[in-house]
């Protein structure tokens, strides 16, 4: 699928692995300093030593789930999936296979990982699931150019990319840029595939379950697009929707939708027509309009010869409006960041983290690479980068021995609530629906706000008594419960709901 393969533009791959070294961080300042939020956790080391991961997803007891191109320490050739322990190193119980390489989506008690072509089910032991057959054994479906996958609540699937599809009796024949599987892997022969004149690549879905779509067409369904456009629920194009951004060039890797309805897109854009005019991170109105207000940053990639084109392949929310983005490059208005940086809610850079060399480069059969995929959550308040690198260098810390993913420090370390703190329960943790939150002292204009793991604001509302009661009926996952007042937050919770 395409999320494993936009680190190299041309071949489509990002990188591969070697054998487990001792991690021996080499401090750049007194080891007496505080930890700061979104330093380096040296305890983490994989030892993967090349060429990439794609994807990671966190599990119970600290393991992890990597997806990408690699060879894991001890073992010879290259896997493309496999399950580390809390320490990074590989989890010898988990079949490391060759099932994955793309995106990884956990459903239910399974997951599904993107391939170069197609989407598999996997079991959490590392097997592949039996209940949903390889996409290319059912009928009428050939598969070609991977993209990218979204999985529905009940299982199903729709996948991007460029297929054949032979479905003559209902008219489906030729080549699909959209197509729907049903939970058990088989072409959906109730639903309507969709086509553009090119490749469709990445689509995510909104909160009113239409998919904002990037690619390299110009028309999809014979209607004109920009390289950004929008669809309906059931893949009709969405005319409301018009990017204002070069039609001919370019690619979103990654939307983040936002609590007021704008758009963040990073990837690689233009206005003009040359690689100057660049852009790598945008935002845009709800009708796609590109926002003047949001600063345009200067994006480069000067580590390697030909200065390659730089892009922004994740975006994070915080929850204070700030944004931490991943993807290819060194510098930003001249400024280094090493393939990771902290954004203000208008889009200008920060200087509150990341201000090392980020992570570093490494030659891979004449090819540099030297970028960061992704940042996940976790449920500790801590967060997993991963992509393709060695050696990483957060200001405070750098640790050469770091390789394609690594543990940064939550923002909670080394923070203090406000002075007028007051105390705070929350029970029952874990729950089902229902919490109930409990102050010992009601302070003056209270309110609380509840946010999922990815920052976003799922529940504000005053705060009246010392007893309030929380209900987030069919959520599930970590919820952070933040009290604040006047002057600021006053306290945080960890919630699960289960």
């Amino acid at each position: 699928m395409r999320k494993a393969n936009i680190e190299d533009q041309g071949s489509r791959i990002r990188g591969s692995v070697g054998m487990l070294t001792t991690v021996a961080a080499t401090m750049a300042a007194a080891v007496a300093l505080a930890q700061q939020p979104f330093d380096l956790d040296p305890s983490f080391g994989t030892g993967i030593q090349q060429q990439y991961v794609s994807s990671i997803h966190p599990l119970a007891e600290g393991k992890l789930l990597i997806s990408g191109l690699f060879q894991l320490p001890a073992l010879s050739g290259n896997y493309t999936l496999s399950r580390l322990n809390s320490d990074g190193t590989r989890d010898v119980s988990f079949n490391s296979s060759g099932l994955g390489q793309g995106k990884l989506t956990a459903w239910t008690d399974r997951f599904y990982v993107g391939t170069n072509q197609t989407v598999r089910r996997v079991l959490l032991q590392g097997v592949q699931d039996p209940t949903f057959i390889e996409m290319n054994d059912g009928p009428y479906f050939s598969s070609l150019q991977g993209g990218d996958y979204h999985v529905f609540p009940d299982g199903r699937v729709l996948m991007s990319g460029t297929h054949a599809l032979s479905d003559t009796a209902r008219g489906f024949a030729g080549l699909y840029d959209l197509v729907w599987f049903t939970n058990t892997g088989y072409l959906d022969t109730t639903r309507t595939h969709r086509q553009s004149n090119g490749v469709l690549y990445e689509f995510e879905q909104t909160t009113d379950g239409k998919f904002l779509c990037t690619g390299t067409m110009t028309t999809y369904e014979n209607h004109p697009v920009a390289r950004i456009f929008r669809i309906q629920p059931d893949g009709d194009l969405d005319i409301s929707f018009e990017a204002n951004i070069d039609d001919n060039w370019g690619e979103a890797f990654v939307f983040r939708t936002l609590d007021n309805g704008m758009i963040l897109a990073g990837g690689m854009f233009r206005q003009g027509g040359s690689t100057a005019d660049t852009l790598c991170l945008i935002r845009l109105n709800s009708s796609g309009e590109l926002d003047p207000s949001f600063e345009q940053l200067r994006f480069k990639a000067t580590f390697t010869a030909g200065s390659p084109i730089p892009y922004v392949v994740d975006i994070l929310p915080m929850a204070d409006g700030r944004y931490v983005i991943t993807g290819r490059f060194d510098r930003i208005n001249d400024e280094e960041r090493g393939g990771i940086a902290l954004i203000g809610s208008d889009g200008e850079l920060l200087e509150d983290a990341f201000a090392g060399e980020g992570c570093g480069p490494y030659d891979y059969q004449g090819t540099i690479y030297k970028s960061i995929s992704g940042i996940v959550p976790i449920d500790d308040g801590s967060y997993y980068i991963h992509g393709a690198y060695h050696g990483y260098d957060d200001g405070t810390t750098n640790d050469t021995q770091q390789r394609m993913v690594s543990r940064l420090f939550g923002l909670d370390v080394g923070m203090q609530e406000s002075d007028g703190a007051e105390r705070v329960h929350l029970y029952p943790d874990p729950t089902g629906s229902n919490a109930t939150l409990q102050l010992d002292a009601l302070p003056r204009s209270a309110t609380l706000v509840v946010r999922d793991a990815l920052g976003r604001e799922v529940q504000r509302r005053r705060i009246t008594d010392h007893y309030t009661t929380l209900t987030l009926q069919g959520a599930s996952g970590v919820f952070m419960v933040e009290v604040w007042d006047a002057n600021g937050r006053i306290a945080t919770e960890r919630l699960v709901v289960e």
